[in-house]
């Protein structure tokens, strides 16, 4: 008679499946901030300059990790907004602000509205699409 017995260590093969997990999440953001850095519009490089990652926490059995970009108007710019006409917070006030290098003064601004530019939406499906992740976002 022979037998063969196998033993697993649930534990250490936990921390090593994490272990993996981390690795891949880490990678898959750093990736995805360096793609999303040279799709993010420029202007004057506030939005770029607001990106971060924050990687691979550990929450349970979940490895998380992801790309931020902290500037105040990155959501409008990522996903776009509707037109807005913006007036003085001052009843009979007025708006103003320099247009090539002339004071202008108005009591009210349309601005139409803009498309998103999904640059980050972008920048995650090309990595994790390229990990072989399926991605859906919404």
């Amino acid at each position: 008679m022979v037998a063969h017995r196998l033993r697993i260590n649930r534990p250490a093969l936990q921390g090593e499946g994490m272990d993996l997990a981390r690795k891949k999440v880490n990678r898959v953001v750093r990736r995805t901030y360096t793609r999303s850095q040279v799709l993010v519009p420029v202007d004057k490089g506030l939005l770029r300059a607001s990106g971060r990652m924050e990687l691979g926490s550990d929450r349970g059995a979940l490895v998380i990790g992801g790309v931020v970009y902290g500037a105040e108007y990155a959501a409008a710019v990522h996903e776009g907004r509707r037109a807005l006409t913006i007036r003085p917070t001052r009843p009979g006030g007025r708006l103003r602000f320099m247009v090539n290098g002339q004071v202008v003064y108005a009591r009210e601004v349309h601005q139409p509205a803009r498309a998103g530019r999904p640059f980050l939406a972008t920048a995650f499906r090309e990595v994790a699409a390229s990990e072989g992740f399926a991605v859906t976002i919404g």
